[in-house]
């Protein structure tokens, strides 16, 4: 696309051009993430909330990225609250997310995310797991 000037006869301005060129686009497309809400509770009340769409990717045997996001419908939570370390774990057809929460005063972070997923057209497993201070915030917030 080009932006041109008119110009009067007799008169030479400068005329200003621009050209828009079209940005790549990522393939394949990753699918629309549903947002849900994961809670884990026990006699006290509620100690993780988390509202929260979930994406997994994996490599196929191609070497191409495959996408998958997690039905909130369709899954099953559990965990466990303790006064340092809360767990939050998601299950739904085909794998699992599983989340640790650690209260270290004055914060609160995730610690660990683990998930294992079969893609259903590779049969293949694929496991992956990250320990390191993720989303810390202070006690209290989110």
């Amino acid at each position: 696309m080009t932006n041109t000037t008119t110009i009067n006869p007799g008169t030479q301005p400068t005329v200003p051009s621009t050209t828009m060129t079209a940005r790549p686009t990522l393939a394949p497309r990753p699918p629309p993430i549903p947002t849900g809400t994961y809670t884990v509770s026990n006699g006290n009340g509620t100690c993780i909330k988390a509202v929260m769409g979930l994406q997994l990717m994996a490599q196929n045997t191609q070497k191409q990225m495959k996408y998958m996001a997690v039905n909130p419908n369709a899954t099953e939570t559990a965990g466990s609250c303790g006064t340092v370390q809360s767990e939050l774990n998601i299950t739904f057809s085909g794998g699992f997310i599983n989340f640790i929460f650690v209260k270290q005063a004055p914060t609160y972070y995730v610690s660990k995310i683990e998930t294992k997923l079969q893609l259903p057209s590779e049969g293949i497993f694929h496991c992956a797991a990250i320990r390191e201070k993720l989303f810390t915030t202070k006690l209290g917030n989110s």
